[in-house]
């Protein structure tokens, strides 16, 4: 939202002479990867930038949607611990790249035509059902719910009617 853009924004001390904050939106679904047999299924993750144009995200050739790994599925029955840590584990691994650029900055050439230095940012995650359960660590088929009332949360002072 607008009002996450204008905090993240406001929280960056270094952001003067034209540098800028660059979301990074990263998403993911199981792929089937075997036609014939159908048993072989993998997690690609794709990574996207958050203020590039609709119209530029949409096109077909633009190749802004990046795949920036596979993460394969568990074998059937591995110990518990070894489920727990594979996806975070893996998610660390391809993610390592950002880190130098989130924390000290890179010069990006923008559409305006001028060199600007610019922090990487997650701003969100894109997954449905399965894909958030492997995320968080819940157990497929359970549903996570709220133990606060909403009157209790702040900014949240709806009720449905």
């Amino acid at each position: 939202t607008a009002d996450w853009w204008w905090k993240i924004q406001a929280s960056f001390p270094l952001l003067e002479n034209g540098s800028t904050v660059v979301p990074v939106i990263l998403g993911s679904d199981k792929t089937m990867l075997s036609t014939l047999s159908g048993d072989k299924s993998a997690w690609p993750v794709y990574l996207n930038i958050g203020n590039l144009s609709k119209a530029k995200q949409r096109s077909v050739k633009s190749n802004e949607l990046i795949l920036i790994g596979l993460l394969p599925r568990c074998p059937n029955g591995p110990k518990t611990h070894t489920i727990k840590i594979a996806y975070p584990e893996s998610m660390a691994t391809m993610l390592r790249p950002l880190e130098k650029p989130a924390k000290s900055g890179i010069k990006v050439l923008c559409a305006d035509g001028r060199t600007r230095h610019s922090y990487l940012r997650i701003a969100s995650f894109l997954a449905d059902y399965p894909e958030q359960c492997n995320i968080t660590g819940i157990k497929y088929g359970l549903y996570p719910h709220c133990e606060i009332d909403p009157d209790d949360m702040p900014g949240f002072n709806r009720r449905p009617r």
